[in-house]
């Protein structure tokens, strides 16, 4: 999947706009619209513009990290929004269960 491909995957599983997705990232509409298909290779700045607006880390991007679904990307997201004592309670969990399976 192309770069492009993968910013636009990313910005519609979160629900954005291209506008609302433009402003997040301090960027514009037309300018994103160029990335996603794939008219202009963007900038290192720019990687990372976007990469925050979709929070998520650069790497993933640019093919770093396997790809999650939208289900992942909501755990992840409301993982992130919790309080670190939550975050603690679900990471402990979560090995609980790794162990468990093993």
């Amino acid at each position: 999947m192309s770069f492009g491909a993968t910013i636009r995957r990313k910005r519609e599983a979160l629900g954005f706009t291209l506008e609302e997705f433009a402003e997040r990232a301090h960027l514009s509409p037309n300018y994103i619209g160029t990335v996603e298909n794939g008219r202009r290779d963007p900038s290192l700045s720019t990687v990372l513009a976007l990469a925050k607006a979709l929070r998520v880390p650069a790497g993933e991007l640019l093919g770093g990290v396997k790809e999650l679904g939208p289900e992942g990307l909501e755990a992840g997201r409301l993982f992130e929004s919790a309080s670190p004592e939550v975050q603690e309670a679900v990471l402990h969990l979560l090995r609980v269960v790794a162990r468990r399976r093993r």
